[in-house]
């Protein structure tokens, strides 16, 4: 009886570990801090690339296109975030936090879609 419930224990013991270590590994569990902070960063991530796009717009629309598409690809990459929030492409009323994503990645939009 003995021998009986300590192989139970140790069959329980060894499934339950096995069954957390594969389920973390393999099936990507996560904890609720982990979980929580992955979401925050990926809906951060989707409103910097749907403002992102509305800044794309809103340059391409811009009566001085031309002359600023000129502008901005003299302007060295790490700049160019910056001349998109000087020229008011990339402001959201509600964006301050992600303001500097949006402008980078608004350039980098425009930049890679050039010929």
């Amino acid at each position: 009886m003995i021998k009986s419930l300590e192989s139970f224990v140790f069959g329980l013991l060894l499934g339950v570990c096995l069954t957390v270590v594969i389920g973390f590994g393999v099936y990507d569990w996560t904890t609720m801090t982990r979980g929580t902070a992955k979401s925050e960063k990926d809906s951060d991530l989707a409103v910097v690339n749907a403002l992102s796009a509305v800044c794309v717009e809103r340059f391409k629309s811009d009566p001085n296109y031309n002359a600023n598409l000129l502008k901005l690809k003299k302007v060295d990459k790490f700049s160019a975030g910056d001349f998109m929030e000087i020229g008011g492409w990339s402001k959201f009323s509600t964006s301050e936090h992600f303001e500097l994503d949006i402008s980078n990645l608004c350039a980098k939009i425009i930049l890679s879609q050039l010929p």
